[in-house]
This record gives structure tokens, C-alpha cells and sequence, in this order.
């Protein structure tokens, strides 16, 4: 659920400056998505209620390397979802509307895939796949590194948890149907 249109941003977000630079794996990053650079010494402390979300480096729908931490200022709901799942299917066919209504407010929208729909690695083919079933142009990104499995170790899916402007989580399991997901997203906001 990734997807631009020229638009005001109405959240304070700090902007990379040219002796600034995000990393993804100790490389600049250089991908299509809006970069921000988290503050110094932010670290991930694990997933549950108040706690900063870990980073991320994984490869988008369009084949670049993304990290999590490359959207701190904006809100975030992270929805960890497998190809398999039918309620995570059902909650796809909305992310790109709920995304698009939000986005201008300085909202991000991320769909991780850890499994294909033999509950296999996901591949570029898959998340390109999930984006052209459900028209989504919000960023879903190939977990084959485990992250969602740290998420969610006993493999419930999906998983739907939204991260403030500071990368604490303040949501760590929302109801996975629209109306829930819209009414955490209202109250973030």
C-alpha cells in the first residue's frame, strides 16, 4: 500500500539532509519510497505495547530494499499477512483505499509477506503478485529473514499492529477487518 501523489504532508517528520543518510544492512538506501532518518541512538526493544519496534531491511514489490525505520514520523500499520490466509486476503482488499485516505496525515502503510501460498519464502514474484491482486501501492515487502515469526511466533495470521511517529508500538494486535483497522488509525492520528 505504497503509492504517490503529489500531496502536503501534515506531520512533523525530520528530512535527510545531505550529511544524513538511512541505511538499510550499512548500505545508503536508495528506493523510491520517502526516506526519513530515525534519531541517533533509537533501538528496537521488541513488539509489544510502548515498546520500539525493531527495524527491517527487506525487498519491496519493486524490488528495492526498504527499511521500517526509513518512515519514523509517520504512523504506521504493520500488517503481517501470509498468501495463504483467507482473512488476510479479505483485510488486502482494502489496504490501498485506507492508505490513500490517510497517507497526506503522515501514515505508512506496510504489508509484510513471510509466506507464499504453499507457506514457503516469499519472492519478488509473490509480492508483486499480492500487489497487482489487490491493486495495492503501498509498500509490501518479502520477509524470508524471519521478522514476522519474531512478530508472531506462534504463527497466527495475520497480525495487524501500528507503530506511532516515534516507533513505539501502540497497537499490537487490531482486529484484522477495515472498520477496526481505520478506527486505530483514526485514533493515532
Amino acid at each position: 500500500m505504497r503509492f504517490f501523489i503529489v500531496a502536503l504532508t501534515v506531520s512533523c517528520t525530520p528530512h535527510l539532509k545531505a550529511e544524513e543518510s538511512a541505511t538499510c544492512d550499512g548500505e545508503a538506501l536508495d528506493n523510491s519510497w520517502e526516506v526519513t532518518v530515525a534519531p541517533l541512538g533509537l533501538q528496537g526493544e521488541g513488539y509489544g505495547r510502548g515498546e520500539v519496534v525493531p527495524d527491517f531491511c527487506l525487498d519491496d514489490q519493486f524490488g528495492e530494499r526498504i527499511s521500517l525505520w526509513q518512515f519514523y514520523g509517520d504512523v504506521i500499520l504493520l500488517d503481517i499477512s501470509t498468501m495463504w490466509c483467507g482473512p488476510c486476503q479479505q483485510i488486502a482488499q482494502d489496504v490501498d483505499e485506507t492508505w490513500k485516505e490517510f497517507r497526506d496525515q503522515g501514515f505508512t502503510y506496510i504489508t509484510m509477506l513471510p509466506e507464499d501460498l504453499d507457506g514457503g519464502d516469499v519472492g519478488l514474484d509473490d509480492v508483486q503478485s499480492w500487489a497487482d491482486e489487490f491493486k495495492i501501492t503501498a509498500p509490501i515487502v518479502a520477509d524470508n529473514e524471519g521478522y514476522a515469526y519474531d512478530v508472531e511466533p506462534n504463527q497466527v495470521w495475520p497480525v495487524v499492529m501500528l507503530i506511532d511517529r516515534n516507533m513505539e508500538v501502540i497497537a499490537d494486535r487490531i482486529a484484522p477487518n477495515d472498520a477496526a483497522i481505520r478506527a486505530a488509525i483514526t485514533d493515532a492520528l
